[in-house]
């Protein structure tokens, strides 16, 4: 939150204070030593360690494969839960510092968040439904425990030992780590054939 805002709920408040730049003590320090183009450089490495090892989002996104529209989405979703949390993280400090001013906006700032989230989340929900699928549905694990306990059940029909029973789950096992995401893959383009 930038200090125009605060000084703007402060003017509707009735407040009247000066306006004071406050920094940490790093900031300053990084203000005061580092030419621009050294800041430039040291926010992004910033951002990469916060991405662990990714120059972005998008980045770190593409490096785990959540290249599909519904993982992305997904991301998107948690990353601003996760700032949901580094604002409620602030709040906390400004109202352990007695700076209840600034812990309440903090804290409609957060509620913000979390209603734009909410909104998302509910919009994606009901795109979900009106495509057909829910693959984070609970009956989906159903789904896929009835199919693999019908393939085991083949397996010990057909009286082939523990050992190939055993090699087929694991290899099934490795080949559908991933498998929302390809599932997701595969009826978007059926989606889009038809």
């Amino acid at each position: 939150m930038n200090n125009d805002e605060f000084q703007k709920a402060d003017e509707e408040a009735g407040v009247e204070t000066a306006v004071v730049e406050v920094m940490s003590s790093a900031e300053s320090a990084v203000s005061r030593t580092m030419p621009a183009d050294d800041i430039i450089s040291f926010r992004r490495q910033l951002i990469e360690d916060y991405h662990k090892g990714s120059s972005g989002l998008l980045d770190l996104l593409h490096k785990e494969g959540k290249t599909d529209l519904e993982s992305r989405a997904t991301a998107l979703l948690d990353e601003m839960v996760r700032e949901t949390d580094n604002l409620l993280g602030n709040e906390l400090i400004a109202t352990r510092n007695g700076d209840l001013r600034d812990s309440t906006i903090i804290s409609f700032k957060r509620i913000e968040g979390l209603e734009k989230t909410a909104r998302i989340t509910q919009s994606k929900q009901q795109f979900e439904k009106q495509s057909g699928i829910d693959l984070d549905s609970p009956l989906m694990i159903v789904i896929f425990t009835y199919f693999l306990a019908k393939a085991k059940d083949t397996f010990n029909q057909m009286g082939v030992g523990s050992e190939i029973n055993d090699l087929f789950f694991q290899k099934f096992g490795e080949v559908s780590e991933d498998w929302k995401r390809e599932l997701r893959e595969k009826l978007e383009a059926a989606r889009v054939a038809r």
